[in-house]
């Protein structure tokens, strides 16, 4: 049976290199005196486990035995749908699934495999809460903390493996449980269960807003909405690596979107870097073997999504009176509480309530336990990578920001590639390449070339 664990070599020996180079990015001086490495162990452990998670059988996608057919043509366009999971009465835009039944795995096995993800869950938790104290405390007689030194590395780390996580536990829970709308709520809704009690325990400050405020708040608070819901109709309908080559488009979207309502114009040497990643995209699409429309469509509008908040954010949020205590960290808090009411009447009018439980309570009773840890590692993965990404970025600077990203969508790709054995073509693997490298050379042209 055929895993993960090629992938897992090179994803061990690239995470030894980093912890080697981490003097490069001059985190540490000649001259100034240092400090053992503390918290670095749980970081270790958590780079540990993944790469112990990544090689063991368990974690590739279980092979699915169907005892029924998804109704309608997209069965043929999408074979992994006839087998997508437990449920009897899945529901997407008219679209309705029979029961279907899924192979049997070895208890010990899938238990294995829950039980290295929560762990790794849990060190990169408290890696992540270290970090985020370590930074905003001083160092004792001007002494640099950990997170001085390292902190670039531990973020970038911390980032690339939530993001990982995520993407394949969503995938996992899509195929057991085929309510895209359903499984996007319960991700956003979520992260509640983290910074709630972080304000309640004083470990984060409280935000506090007016309602004209809340109001100025929430157009952004849409983008989002539709960003994450565009992001997980995507991967229910298509692949997941070729939805991630369709979000590499974003920089198109966003150049209109800045030229449109802002009246922002770039060089010319920045719109002519967009060519690269719309001809690559093109490529992919044509040749990717299991393409459809929603999929296409979906990762498209996550693309909208994305693009229209940033630009909102840039005209209309840059004045920063948006609350008090309302940093990075809280300000995704709050756009988290505020989508997530958005999408509870959403996904009702649009799945059912009544049928969102009858499918669950069908793919638990199927998956048991494994498919409960598919919805909370998923949930927690997507709020913990957004969490870490804005402590990463805050510590980039454009160009090595572009790179990161660039490698993070690449690393996804090809996790996901391997994992779910998504059938690939020369000319798919060339457009992906090309769309890719687009969006890094658009990163660096405008950093470049932009006033």
């Amino acid at each position: 049976r055929f895993g993960f664990r090629h992938f897992s070599e090179p994803l061990c020996a690239g995470v030894r290199a980093v912890k080697a180079t981490g003097t490069m990015a001059g985190f540490s001086k000649a001259g100034q005196s240092t400090r053992p490495l503390r918290g670095l162990g749980p970081l270790v452990l958590a780079s540990s486990a993944a790469c112990w998670l990544a090689s063991g059988p368990s974690f590739a996608a279980p092979s699915l035995r169907t005892a029924g057919t998804a109704l309608g043509t997209e069965a043929a366009a999408e074979p992994w749908l006839a087998a997508a999971g437990p449920s009897a009465h899945g529901n997407f835009a008219g679209r309705s699934f029979q029961k279907t039944q899924q192979a049997e795995l070895p208890g010990e096995t899938g238990k294995a495999s829950d039980a290295v993800s929560l762990g790794l869950a849990a060190a990169g938790c408290a890696v992540a809460m270290r970090a985020a104290s370590e930074a905003a405390a001083p160092g004792k007689d001007g002494e640099k903390s950990f997170m001085d030194k390292f902190g670039v590395i531990v973020y970038i780390g911390l980032w690339y493996v939530f993001n990982i996580g995520y993407n394949i536990y969503n995938k996992k829970a899509l195929i057991s449980y085929p309510y895209p709308w359903a499984c996007a709520l319960w991700q956003m809704a979520f992260g509640w269960l983290i910074f709630v009690p972080l304000w309640i325990l004083r470990i984060r400050k409280v935000p506090k807003l007016s309602v004209s405020q809340a109001v100025t708040l929430a157009p952004a608070a849409l983008g989002h909405l539709a960003t994450h819901v565009g992001a997980v109709v995507a991967f229910f309908a298509g692949a997941v690596s070729f939805g991630h080559i369709v979000k590499a488009s974003e920089p198109v979207v966003s150049s209109m979107l800045n030229f449109a309502f802002l009246g922002e114009v770039m060089p010319w040497q920045v719109y002519a870097s967009l060519l690269p990643i719309i001809g690559g995209v093109g490529l992919a699409s044509a040749s990717e073997m299991s393409f459809n429309w929603l999929c296409f469509g979906a990762a498209m509008g996550s693309n909208l999504g994305s693009a229209s908040r940033a630009v909102y954010s840039k005209k209309v949020m840059g004045s920063g009176n948006i609350g008090e205590n309302m940093d990075s960290a809280n300000v995704y808090a709050v756009l988290t509480i505020m989508a997530t009411f958005m999408l509870i009447p959403i996904s009702f009018a649009i799945e059912g309530p009544s049928a969102m439980l009858k499918g669950f309570k069908v793919a638990s009773s199927a998956g048991g336990m494994a498919f409960m840890w598919q919805m909370i590692l998923s949930g927690f993965y997507y709020y913990m990578y957004n969490e870490v990404a804005f402590l990463a970025l805050g510590k980039l600077d454009p160009v090595s920001h572009a790179v990161c990203n660039t490698m993070k969508r690449v690393v996804i790709i090809i996790t996901a590639i391997f994992v779910f054995r998504t059938p690939v073509t020369a000319l798919g693997v060339l457009g992906s390449s090309i769309a890719i490298g687009g969006t890094l050379l658009y990163s660096l042209a405008k950093n470049k070339y932009s006033k």
